[in-house]
């Protein structure tokens, strides 16, 4: 074989290789271009799905903050509004229509917080929440009861048995109110701890 053959022979061969390995040079580059590519895009989504989640909870922490403060404003509104009534009828007279209004206005205040709250949550805030919940609305009706009692005696000629009723109204008011200070405290206890740790959702 002559030189000139050789050296094309083994010129054609370089070139072949070269081709090929340029085609598996750019093969391998473009994979390791899309395995980047791909791992830099996982790597975005996960940073957003984590900001995501960082944002829900400082949004629900700030939604419960609020929800908290709304119920125990609107319990205090309650309590004043209870004290007023309940002044009126020690007295054993037909209650106020601006302090009825104020009242009810305050139950009505009471019942949206309280279902704000029961909405957001968390468990462990929404029963303390229930109690005292509970606890306004069984106070409202004996104070409703301890006004029909006080209009049914101005209504009737006064006799022992008319008494009665508002006397027993009264004790049972009074047992009430003074617990409500334990149910107070324990739902701010439990809104306490439920703002001083990083929410879950629930």
């Amino acid at each position: 074989m002559n030189e000139g053959l050789v050296a094309l022979v083994t010129a054609g061969v370089g070139l072949v290789g070269a081709i090929a390995g340029a085609a598996v040079g750019g093969v391998g580059a473009t994979r390791g271009a899309r395995i980047g590519a791909q791992t830099a895009a996982e790597a975005a989504a996960k940073q957003v799905r984590d900001q995501s989640v960082i944002d829900h909870d400082h949004w629900l922490r700030q939604e419960r903050l609020a929800a908290c403060r709304h119920l125990l404003t609107a319990y205090s509104e309650y309590a004043i509004a209870a004290s007023n009534m309940a002044r009126v009828y020690e007295g054993s007279r037909v209650g106020d229509a601006e302090i009825g209004l104020a009242m009810g206005a305050s139950v009505t205040r009471f019942r949206d917080a309280y279902f704000q709250l029961r909405l957001l949550g968390p468990d462990d805030l929404r029963a303390p929440a229930l109690r005292l919940g509970d606890h306004v609305e069984a106070h409202n009706n004996c104070v409703t009861r301890w006004g029909n009692a006080i209009v049914r005696l101005d209504l009737a000629s006064v006799t022992l048995a008319d008494a009665a009723p508002i006397e027993a109204a009264a004790a049972e008011e009074e047992m009430l109110r003074l617990q409500f200070s334990d149910l107070h405290d324990a739902f701010l206890e439990a809104a306490t701890q439920a703002m001083t740790r990083r929410p879950t959702t629930q």
